[in-house]
């Protein structure tokens, strides 16, 4: 006899896996596996591309209670309930809320053929399942809605598992798992695969470079801020982030993000968070929760550490922060070309075309 799970556990090993996109091992979880919203690697559960893009279309509590549903003797449970209740529709001869019923549940309907004769006991473990999804005991208009839900997660094929590296080049690459989140707590050892804040400790760096290391935008704002620098040495400007109320740039605000394109011409791109968005979009980088980041809140963050000011109408990087860079470290410097490269290459894309 398998042991019962316990809910308030998984209830909390999915909330972690919504934050960081993965934990160690949990055979409680194997379920998931089955339905391809994570997968093991070596001694790790990992996020798929389907938990990523199911993420997208809810919020955090319906996406958690949704992939609880998952959990196949509580799906069954529910699954002959609501056949219970249709039948009992049916026979009432409610045509109207039997058509809703049966429109309702088309990737369900398969299983709920197969169970429908089947005595399903509504155990002590499903109950648990109740409070924790429902708020109570579950009724047929509430089971429905969260089989609706249930049903906006499709299935897609996953995308590489890259083991994290140690800087810029190795961490930002296809496949990578990204927090989208801006306010997530560090790690104190970081993730096997996926990208979230850690304590910076790869290589020996200076304090405030090791800060921007520690974190997905911090890094991703500094190296997009040297792109920057590197069209201005050309001898023009690039690209550019601008403020939306120019009366008071310190406060926090949704940014601009405009180029300019290859006849001069200056183009606003639109917000700063779409275009990082669609650049990882681009560039096979998967956020999770599924939403652009709001990057923009970290810009004013780099602003209270020194490490990026407001000059000549834009947001540039500080400049005892931008000599440190490129006078002292070698990470951050020499070590994230490669992804300096992919970045310009999109920005210099958005220049030809628009």
């Amino acid at each position: 006899m398998r042991p019962l799970i316990n809910i308030n556990e998984l209830v909390k090993s999915l909330n972690s896996l919504y934050d960081y996109g993965e934990i160690k091992n949990n055979t409680d979880l194997q379920y998931l596996i089955d339905h391809n919203f994570i997968r093991l690697a070596e001694d790790r559960l990992v996020i798929t591309k389907k938990w990523i893009k199911f993420s997208g279309k809810v919020n955090r509590e319906d996406f958690i209670t949704s992939l609880l549903c998952f959990y196949p003797p509580l799906l069954h449970r529910l699954l002959k309930k609501v056949y219970e209740e249709a039948c009992i529709i049916g026979q009432r001869g409610d045509s109207k809320a039997l058509y809703e019923f049966v429109d309702s549940i088309p990737q369900f309907a398969e299983t709920m053929l197969n169970i429908k004769d089947r005595d399903i006991e509504e155990t002590e473990e499903i109950k648990s399942f109740y409070q924790a999804v429902f708020n109570g005991y579950p009724q047929y208009p509430s089971i429905l809605t969260k089989l609706k839900t249930m049903q906006l997660a499709e299935d897609t094929e996953d995308v590489q598992l890259s083991p994290m590296g140690n800087n810029p080049n190795e961490i930002w690459v296809q496949g990578r798992r990204i927090t989208s989140s801006v306010n997530l707590p560090k790690l104190k050892d970081k993730n096997k695969y996926t990208f979230t804040p850690y304590e910076y400790k790869d290589f020996p760096v200076e304090e405030k470079v090791a800060e921007v290391l520690s974190y997905p935008w911090k890094t991703f704002l500094t190296i997009l801020s040297m792109v920057a620098l590197e069209y201005q040495t050309a001898g023009f400007e690039g690209l550019s982030i601008r403020p939306t109320d120019h009366t008071n740039y310190y406060t926090t605000q949704p940014l601009d993000f405009y180029i300019f394109n290859t006849k001069g011409r200056e183009i606003r791109v639109g917000r700063l968070n779409d275009f990082v968005y669609e650049f990882c979009m681009e560039n096979d980088m998967y956020l999770f929760p599924d939403k652009a980041p709001e990057v923009d809140k970290v810009v004013f963050d780099m602003m209270d550490e020194q490490k990026i000011d407001f000059k000549d109408g834009e947001y540039v990087l500080n400049e005892k922060f931008k000599d440190l860079i490129y006078s002292k470290d070698i990470i951050i410097k020499n070590r994230s070309r490669k992804f300096k490269s992919t970045l310009k290459d999109y920005v210099e894309k958005l220049r030809n075309t628009l």
